[in-house]
């Protein structure tokens, strides 16, 4: 285990020692356990994602080996690495596209082997997509509007007729698309369609229909990548900006790293399918292994891990 991994391990429950308290009992301190203890649930209570030990191999070849890692409430969370390190097939272990050979992943108190990817809304959980996954014919807001989908509890016929009781959603949502909408300053562009905007923007269209429905956990697979200097630097304001002003939980995976430093309250490191790293933006900054893995130094076992 790297330094970085042992300073930042969460403390568990099964971390306090069955003799911690016949000690803690003989020098005085009978409450140590206690405050173990409440610690650990004060964690788990924070904790909006958790993975345990995720593997996963195609073919015989290594994607990810053992990746544990957690996500605590309110934070902008970024997994980093070279090329090939596995950050894709973890975020899609995380959203279910990947059964993983092993392990699991929890998000608050519920636990999946494999996530339930149509129920994805339902646990709070909304993605963007390295390529663009925009309706290109549709409006900026009726693409922005498609992220509350799920949220159409009104039978079709009630929908055909009107009824009361869909008209008050369809209002509900069209309120929450103009206020994502002009939180991202797409005012100016609501009606155009989306195909005909710049690369930019439409990164930001994107970002507005996952953030439409308020997710507790987001997840941002490569949103810079693309964009120009100063589009990343817009685009990252409006990440931080939705983390302060919706308490949204953020992950991220991206290949700036000096943005990446500059933006999250943490970072982990993948290389060859293992979590080689993980810690503030400083800690990793500073770390001989993320330095060597970045510059390429040679795995033992670089053969057998996936690319």
């Amino acid at each position: 285990m790297s330094r970085i991994t042992a300073e930042a391990r969460v403390l568990r429950l099964e971390d306090v020692a069955p003799d911690d308290g016949l000690r803690a009992v003989s020098e005085g301190r009978g409450d140590v356990p206690a405050r173990g203890v409440e610690r650990a649930a004060a964690n788990d209570a924070r904790r909006v994602l958790g993975l345990a030990n995720i593997s996963l191999a195609f073919g015989g070849v290594t994607a990810l080996r053992d990746v544990s890692l957690d996500v605590a409430e309110g934070e902008i969370r970024a997994i980093i690495g070279p090329n090939g390190a596995g950050k894709s097939s973890l975020l899609n272990v995380v959203s279910g596209l990947y059964q993983p050979d092993r392990g699991q992943i929890r998000f608050g108190e519920h636990a999946f082997r494999r996530v339930p990817t149509a129920k994805l809304a339902a646990h709070g959980v909304a993605r963007t997509f390295q390529n663009l996954a925009l309706f290109k014919g549709l409006s900026v807001f009726d693409n922005v509007l498609m992220g509350l989908a799920h949220r159409v509890s009104a039978g079709f016929l009630r929908q055909i007729v009107g009824s009361p009781h869909a008209r008050r959603i369809d209002a509900e949502n069209r309120a929450a698309v103009e206020e994502v909408v002009s939180f991202l300053h797409l005012s100016d562009v609501r009606e155009r369609i989306a195909g005909t905007l710049p690369y930019g923007l439409q990164k930001r269209v994107e970002l507005a229909r996952a953030l439409v429905a308020r997710p507790r956990l987001l997840l941002l697979d490569e949103p810079f990548a693309g964009v120009t200097l100063s589009e990343k630097q817009e685009l990252s304001e409006h990440v931080r900006n939705a983390r302060d002003r919706f308490g949204t939980t953020i992950l991220l995976i991206e290949h700036d790293i000096g943005l990446v430093m500059g933006l999250s309250d943490r970072v982990a490191v993948l290389d060859y399918g293992r979590k080689i790293a993980d810690g503030t933006p400083d800690q990793v900054r500073a770390d001989q292994t993320v330095i060597d893995a970045y510059l390429g130094v040679a795995h033992e076992d670089e053969t057998e891990l996936a690319t």
